[in-house]
């Protein structure tokens, strides 16, 4: 197939990732979520999303803490995924249908606690959504460097948190000793997306947020609840 492409000169993306059986991900210490774009919603703080920028950095915008609830594009055409999926993607956010949020809700997972999300229409009006978004009290430690398929050098220059790129397929390695103290449900430290504007003005601001890094308790529940649209990434623990 690649000989024909390039036969026909025709573009393509080539992406490749690893595959992985049920035993694999029970077995697994923690799971990275990552949203494909296939189920991506546009919000965040273009539409009026809160946030608190005192420890946000002042180049990419990582570190910022959002304070209030979720705002999504009402009157954007991606909004019909929310019809069409289960759980969607925002910018690395997850929004979970009102079925799914009541199963997360009666798991009683470790540091998981849901927000209210809202679709701002044209003439600024935010109507309040059944939809839930995913929100994890615990961050994890930076990264183990013997991760693969990551461009460390690629990071922001003044924080080397943010604007971290990648290349598939991608392996997530965690040292043992920053795990203790890990939840059901948390977050990256870093920040992944190539494409990062930010001049420190939410308005025009288009930033992606952390992973979330989940046990596979939270795994079978989407699994089971037949949501579609996200890449499940188990981590490899190594000592260093």
């Amino acid at each position: 197939m690649q000989k024909l492409l390039v036969a026909y000169k025709v573009d393509w993306l080539d992406q490749r990732w690893d595959e992985y059986t049920d035993e694999e991900y029970e077995a697994a210490r923690l799971i990275v979520v990552h949203g494909m774009s296939e189920n991506h919603i546009v919000g965040g703080p273009r539409f009026y999303t809160e946030y608190d920028l005192s420890n946000a950095c002042p180049a990419c915008g990582a570190g910022m803490r959002q304070t209030g609830a979720y705002m999504l594009d009402g009157a954007g055409p991606q909004t019909v995924r929310l019809g069409q999926f289960r759980a969607v993607d925002s910018y690395s956010e997850i929004i979970v249908d009102q079925p799914l949020a009541e199963t997360l809700t009666r798991a009683n997972l470790s540091g998981l606690s849901l927000r209210s999300v809202y679709a701002i229409q044209p003439d600024e009006v935010p109507d309040e959504l059944i939809w839930k978004q995913l929100w994890a009290s615990h961050t994890l430690p930076p990264l183990s460097p013997r991760s693969t398929g990551i461009d460390f050098d690629s990071a922001c220059k003044t924080c080397r948190r943010g604007k971290l790129e990648s290349t598939s397929p991608v392996r997530f390695a965690y040292r043992a000793r920053d795990l203790e103290g890990s939840k059901d449900v948390n977050r990256m430290w870093e920040h992944f997306g190539e494409y990062v504007r930010w001049n420190g003005d939410l308005k025009t601001a288009v930033l992606w947020q952390p992973y979330f890094v989940v046990t596979p308790k939270v795994w079978r529940i989407f699994r089971d609840a037949g949501v579609t649209g996200f890449q499940w990434l188990p981590i490899r623990v190594v000592e260093e």
